[in-house]
């Protein structure tokens, strides 16, 4: 959280999405500039990843990384981020040097999130809802919560549809494609939730 320098130090693995290649052990870097990813999910069809990731004092982002060859993203953390420094942090020449939190990513030359919420709802895993095309499930922990959430075909973000208060902090989320049921981890209790798409 608060190594400034090594999102962006193309020499550490600190704040990178990266490949590695199991028949020879090959580490390929997919994109840097991320303060702490939570969630990831393959888009097979896209050929991309959508990622959740914790922003600091609010600014959680969901991110779009299109797997280009050669082509190394850059999501601007700790240079850009829509959150804020928590009280905690000193703010110094060191910090405004290193980590100074620009709002617009895109003004320095960083991909912009797809979606970003200004209060943060310690966002944790996203989930394709197959019931509805371009909806995703967001699972919250601070929150307590599960959005849901509207793309268009380009994953520009539509809307919100739903937030549904579980009432427990959810940390994981799978589908089980042969009897069609999602599956929660809540920490809280903790607890396995599950729901299936023949229930009400």
């Amino acid at each position: 959280y608060n190594y400034w320098k090594e999102p962006q130090d193309l020499n550490s693995f600190a704040g990178k999405i990266i490949a590695l290649k199991k028949s020879n052990n090959k580490i390929t870097l997919i994109s840097l500039g991320h303060r702490n990813p939570q969630g990831m999910l393959y888009l097979k069809d896209k050929n991309s990843l959508i990622i959740t990731e914790h922003g600091p004092k609010g600014g959680d982002e969901i991110n779009l990384i299109k797997l280009i060859d050669n082509k190394v993203s850059n999501y601007g953390w700790p240079i850009s981020s829509y959150g804020n420094h928590y009280d905690v942090v000193p703010i110094n020449n060191y910090t405004k040097k290193y980590a100074p939190l620009y709002k617009i990513h895109s003004s320095y030359g960083f991909e912009e999130p797809i979606k970003y919420f200004k209060e943060s709802i310690g966002i944790s895993q996203i989930m394709k809802n197959y019931q509805k095309k371009n909806v995703y499930f967001v699972t919250s922990l601070k929150d307590s919560s599960i959005y849901e959430i509207e793309f268009d075909e380009n994953f520009f973000f539509r809307r919100i549809l739903n937030r549904l208060n579980i009432k427990e902090r959810i940390r994981d989320v799978i589908y089980d494609k042969d009897n069609k049921c999602y599956f929660l981890y809540g920490e809280t209790t903790p607890k396995l939730i599950y729901t299936c798409d023949n229930n009400k």
